[in-house]
């Protein structure tokens, strides 16, 4: 995101009101501590192009070029919800037997139902899939995974 951007997110997210200069600061930081990032987003703003790609290949077409923002966006998004579409094709099979069902997915999260003398193993296996799934795409960076077990979804 831009520093107006970041402004906005600062105060929806912390409630916290940064001046431009100061979104513009912290980019800037952010950008000299990845620089690796910032090589991808130069590379990247020097394209002209109608479509992007995540990791897996899956291609995103616009009509015209697409909004630098779509261009970034598409491939970390996109490959995040290959990554959890991978895993979600593997769970079923590695879940057998544990008595847990997947009731659902938000972004790149999975959340599991199982009993609860079986929570602890269905979250090993869980981050065991995930990261499987991860490094099935990531293979230049580690892919690090959080599992929390709760009595709801409101409490991870």
């Amino acid at each position: 995101m831009g520093a107006e951007g970041l402004r906005g997110y600062a105060k929806v997210v912390y409630n916290l009101d940064l001046t431009l200069e100061e979104a513009k600061r912290f980019r800037s930081m952010f950008f000299q501590s990845y620089p690796g990032i910032a090589a991808w987003h130069q590379w990247t703003s020097s394209k002209i192009s109608a479509d992007a790609k995540t990791l897996s290949g899956r291609k995103r077409l616009w009509q015209s070029t697409a909004k630098i923002t779509e261009l970034l966006n598409t491939p970390v998004q996109g490959t995040a919800a290959d990554i959890t579409k991978k895993a979600l094709a593997l769970l079923p099979q590695r879940l057998a037997g544990l008595g847990a069902r997947i009731v659902g997915t938000v972004h790149d999260e999975i959340i599991l139902e199982v009993p609860q003398e079986m929570a602890k193993d269905s979250a090993a296996n869980l981050q065991r899939t995930m990261i499987e799934a991860g490094q099935a795409y990531l293979s230049r960076v580690p892919v690090d995974v959080e599992v929390t077990i709760g009595e709801t979804w409101a409490e991870k």
